[in-house]
């Protein structure tokens, strides 16, 4: 059966944030609203310039505008360095979910005509286009599915499963594993709790070879360790360019201070994605031992621990571990119901158990992305409205990101239904707002190369760094 867009979806995993039935209409009001911060975007863009005035430089800083061929180094030189750090780092830190098609079996000249192929391939794209435009999109995305896969582990220990680890509940996750009925039928199973459900035998769960799970999907696994290398090897270059220049008083260009951010977004989410299996095309089938007689008691009867003794003693450190366990510990791990861990991998609802966490934590990405742009607050631009509008949209970066997980907080605390709907529509203006702010600023981004300081290009107070091969 052919895939359609409800298969596949924007991006992979889509179904964690959308129901599948309504996500053609999601589709087309992104769409719609991509469409109207760009438009306005490009409308508060040229009406800034219109109405600001020449910028007069200091003759004692002179500036340039685009260079090729100059002695130290030119600006393609500048783009294509930062360009090749984005793409290498991004290209090898997403790990997409196995296809649900076998389109990638097809010959050549069969998958060029296979429209399955090209779905695919397109989710994949806009995965990728997701980490250039919006890194912290994919850092909320991992973390959700690393708290996803956590969850998941501690469920299959306490339920008769010890050797379940993070990277077998990444795989069930992304739809790696499959349970195999009595029949030989495939069943695909999300999240370890769905394949314990798949392999109960009266009451007494199957036993499962998680080492040779393991092994099996490091088989499968096609991560390129040269290619890992060599973007291991960019970044290092890039960071060590950068902090030199830095050091030397050189002058950076603004697109370099807001790649090293990127890149630190990327650093993130590869973290996050650290045990998941990469590249993985081919699911596998699940080997299922005879059933135990005696299940392993859950966690909650297990005798107590160290550290539940020490606290039960008290001692000046015991206000702070009960605050801990009433405040802090509910918001890293909250509590989750039956329903909400079969189903966590295929929905991730604003009433999710980990919502105001993950906006705490696309919170934090975005302050990275908005701090580097602060670095730069005075870049200059041939027109003097440029630099308001750098200095506006740097701030509003940083600020709405920290407001929007103050109302998801705030909506999860009054937990009232007139008030979510509420926040949710100054949420989603808060958005907007943020979306047309970064677009503005990656327009400013290509006119910032109008008037580099000629320092910039500047490269004779670090010769050395000639000597470090970089791949453009």
């Amino acid at each position: 059966m052919p895939l359609t867009v409800r298969d596949v979806g924007i991006v992979p995993s889509v179904e964690r944030f959308v129901s599948t039935n309504y996500l053609l209409r999601h589709i087309v009001v992104l769409a719609l609203l991509a469409a109207l911060s760009l438009c306005t975007s490009i409308v508060a863009y040229v009406l800034a310039l219109h109405y600001g005035h020449p910028t007069h430089f200091s003759s004692s800083d002179p500036r340039l505008g685009f260079q090729a061929g100059s002695a130290g180094r030119d600006t393609m030189d500048i783009i294509s360095s930062c360009a090749s750090t984005l793409i290498t780092c991004i290209y090898s830190s997403v790990h997409f979910d196995v296809p649900r098609s076998y389109a990638h079996r097809l010959p050549f000249l069969k998958k060029m005509r296979s429209r399955d192929f090209w779905l695919e391939l397109w989710a994949k794209v806009t995965f990728w286009l997701l980490g250039i435009f919006s890194p912290e999109m994919l850092v909320l995305h991992a973390f959700y599915e690393y708290m996803i896969a956590r969850r998941d582990v501690a469920w299959m220990h306490a339920n008769g499963h010890p050797g379940w680890t993070t990277t077998l509940a990444f795989a069930a996750d992304m739809g790696a594993l499959v349970g195999l009925t009595e029949e030989g039928l495939e069943v695909p199973v999300r999240s370890g709790f769905a394949l314990h459900e798949q392999l109960l035998r009266n009451r007494a769960p199957g036993t499962l070879d998680c080492k040779a799970l393991e092994y099996e999907l490091a088989d499968h696994t096609k991560a390129d360790l040269l290619f890992k290398i060599i973007t291991t090897l960019q970044i290092v270059r890039f960071f060590i360019g950068t902090v030199a220049r830095f050091v030397v008083k050189l002058p950076v260009a603004p697109l370099e201070t807001v790649t090293c951010a990127y890149v630190l977004c990327t650093l993130m989410y590869y973290l996050l994605w650290l045990h998941k299996p990469y590249n993985i095309s081919e699911r596998i089938p699940v080997r299922v031992g005879p059933p135990v007689l005696q299940r392993s008691r859950p966690v909650a009867q297990s005798a107590p621990s160290v550290n539940s003794v020490e606290r039960a003693k008290g001692g000046w450190k015991q206000p702070f571990r009960s605050f801990w366990d009433k405040h802090g510990a509910p918001f890293i791990e909250p509590p989750m119901s039956e329903a909400d861990r079969l189903h966590g991998s295929e929905r991730m609802w604003q009433s999710s158990p980990y919502m105001t966490q993950g906006s705490f934590v696309a919170a934090a990405a975005s302050l990275f992305v908005g701090l580097a742009h602060l670095a730069c607050w005075d870049v200059e631009f041939p027109n003097t409205n440029g630099q308001v509008l750098w200095r506006y949209c740097s701030v509003f970066i940083i600020v709405l990101p920290i407001f929007e997980f103050v109302i998801i907080l705030g909506a999860a605390i009054i937990d009232r239904h007139w008030v979510t709907e509420a926040m949710n529509k100054i949420a989603l203006t808060f958005i907007v707002i943020y979306c047309m702010a970064r677009l503005v600023l990656l327009i400013l981004l290509g006119h910032s190369f109008q008037s580099l300081p000629a320092g910039a290009y500047d490269t004779k107070d670090i010769p050395w760094l000639s000597f470090i091969p970089f791949i453009h």
